[in-house]
């Protein structure tokens, strides 16, 4: 009988490593029959049910394991991975933490619990967890780049930089953290130690897509479109069907602005797969940069059926849908993702660009002030509610915005190229002039900077040619005086403030430096907004949404999008009847989103 027993299991082995899962369930269940309380058969099966996939049914015979044998580490470990895979993380440590109790030396229990708290947020946790494992391996080099990747989660960089160097110490050629490593020096701005990991995982793991990815986003932050492309193209090469190469490459064909090229890009990705997030997010942007705002609401749709609760993606749906004008079915996604977490910034962030589209400015400059509050190195606002103030046709302080973001951003090209066109809508030719150029100085291979000087250089000749040029014309004189030192604005021509003059009375435009600005704001101000100004809270926890309107939106997005030709606005929208100050009915009265600076 035991010779009997021996064949069936070296058949039942055999079949798993055939991945015949059917033979071998048939042989255990078999041998179950005769024996149904063996630990031993009972932990076969339901690893071999782990190996086929079969979660269910496996964690029901470590279930019956453990009426047999509740301390059994092994069953309880293997139930606790499980309860993670099925997303039901409560339970998962819940068990590992029964099977702590029996082995408090397991560092796999450690592992499993470090993983289930990482997915479900609690990161001091799943530091602790992996800690633990160092503590009883200095030398476990997954443990090491785990508590990195979790400090490289919350942008503690400098944390993750010192424990993937203890890993590389260990495991000097480890990919893994070569990579992982060259992410955070990039993060913080140590570019040229960057470059030298990722060229060290590409050398330890040639071809290796992740790696390429990453180096090539380095590259293009660094405005060497040049190599970025030559690098991406390469891979390309080798797998012309990669997916996510071919959103890379549409991502630096944009960065020249070659729009067209970069949509065959990302619609060449999608072709190999349709419901790739990255590829359906980077045409979106590039319809919404093209003005094919309709196209880019279709595309937000299919991404939103593909990823439905990803807040990424209702963050980006709602800011294309304000760039089309559809402010009304923008602020019903904006309620949900504030009502889901009101102190994030980015929900913030499209709050203030929502009251700019509404032209409640005082509302705006609330929304953006509990931004620098809570994260003060947060600073996208700025050119988003440039982008917003563009779109409203309020140039001037679009450009003042957008000023602010290159003051921290100086090499950010794509903002250079929105200061160009908004100096050539207010008609300043050689400034706009100038940032064409600033681009190809950051970037010589940049196509939006031959072309912009190229266009910029036939109006002025055009101008010049009709009598139109005059002194702001003079690349090196307004340069000059946009750089250069003003005297503090008085009351009477603070920033922003409209004239009533006639042409032959109007001053001359002074505009100020953001230190210039902080000085002469008026009294209320960005920072110093007072205790008794009504909170963010009190204007968007406005109750329930009319029922009329909300019945209206159902299933809008499930069906077609026909819905989305009509917008209704004003009245209808949940934040119209909230204030931040007691006068409801008083509109903005002062450029108080000037103050910002």
């Amino acid at each position: 009988m035991q010779n009997s027993n021996a064949v069936l299991l070296e058949r039942a082995k055999s079949a798993v490593l055939a991945r015949d899962y059917a033979t071998a369930s048939r042989i255990y269940t078999g041998m179950l029959k005769d024996d149904p309380e063996n630990v031993g058969l009972l932990k076969n099966l339901a690893e071999m049910y782990v190996k086929s996939g079969n979660d269910s049914q496996a964690l029901e015979v470590f279930n019956r394991i453990i009426i047999l044998k509740p301390d059994n580490v092994n069953a309880l470990n293997n139930m606790g991975a499980i309860y993670r895979r099925m997303k039901k993380y409560e339970e998962s440590i819940a068990v590992l933490e029964k099977a702590v109790i029996f082995d408090e030396n397991n560092i796999q229990i450690f592992y499993n619990m470090g993983f289930t708290y990482r997915l479900m947020g609690m990161n001091e946790e799943a530091i602790s967890c992996f800690k633990r494992v160092v503590d009883e391996n200095p030398q476990d080099v997954l443990a090491l780049n785990h508590i990195g990747s979790v400090y490289a989660a919350e942008n503690k960089n400098e944390e993750a930089i010192s424990y993937y160097l203890k890993g590389l110490k260990v495991d000097p050629n480890h990919p893994v953290l070569h990579l992982n490593l060259a992410d955070s020096y990039s993060k913080i701005g140590k570019y040229n130690l960057a470059e030298t990991q990722y060229e060290m995982a590409l050398k330890t793991k040639p071809g290796w897509i992740d790696a390429i990815d990453s180096y090539a986003d380095m590259l293009l932050k660094k405005n060497r479109t040049r190599e970025a492309g030559n690098m991406v193209q390469h891979a390309i090469e080798l797998d012309p069907k990669n997916v996510d190469m071919h959103t890379k490459m549409g991502k630096v064909y944009s960065s020249q602005s070659e729009y067209d090229d970069a949509e065959k890009e990302f619609k060449t990705a999608l072709h190999y797969d349709p419901d790739n997030k990255k590829a359906l997010s980077a045409l979106a942007d590039n319809y919404e940069i093209t003005g094919k705002n309709e196209d880019a609401i279709e595309t937000m749709a299919h991404l939103e059926k593909v990823a439905p609760q990803d807040s990424d993606v209702q963050h980006q749906f709602a800011s294309i849908l304000l760039s089309a004008n559809k402010i009304g079915e923008a602020s019903k996604k904006i309620e949900k993702l504030w009502k889901k977490n009101p102190e994030d910034a980015k929900t913030l962030n499209l709050m203030g660009q929502y009251y700019i589209c509404r032209n409640e400015e005082e509302k705006a400059l609330q929304c953006l002030k509990k931004i620098k509050d809570k994260e003060p190195e947060y600073d996208d606002f700025y050119k988003d509610c440039a982008k917003r103030f563009s779109q409203v046709g309020n140039f001037d302080k679009a450009e003042k915005y957008y000023r602010k973001f290159n003051e921290n951003n100086p090499d950010d090209t794509g903002v250079l190229k929105k200061l160009a066109e908004t100096s050539e809508q207010m008609g300043n030719l050689a400034e706009s002039y100038s940032y064409y150029k600033q681009i190809g100085d950051l970037d010589e291979n940049n196509k939006a900077s031959k072309k912009g000087m190229e266009h910029i250089n036939d109006r002025m000749l055009s101008d010049e040619r009709n009598g139109r040029l005059d002194e702001k014309t003079d690349e090196d004189s307004f340069i000059e005086s946009e750089l250069a030192s003003a005297q503090p604005a008085s009351d009477s021509a603070a920033i922003g403030s409209e004239f009533e003059t006639s042409d032959s009375e109007m001053p001359e435009e002074k505009v100020l430096t953001p230190e210039e600005e902080l000085k002469s704001r008026d009294p209320y101000d960005f920072e110093k907004l007072t205790d008794d100004t009504s909170s963010i809270e009190d204007i968007f926890d406005s109750g329930k949404l009319d029922q009329e309107i909300l019945a209206d939106n159902v299933g809008k997005y499930d069906e077609d999008l026909d819905g989305l030709e009509e917008d209704e606005d004003d009245d209808d929208d949940f934040f119209a009847n909230n204030s931040f100050g007691a006068d409801t009915n008083r509109g903005p009265s002062e450029d108080n989103m000037d103050n910002m600076f």
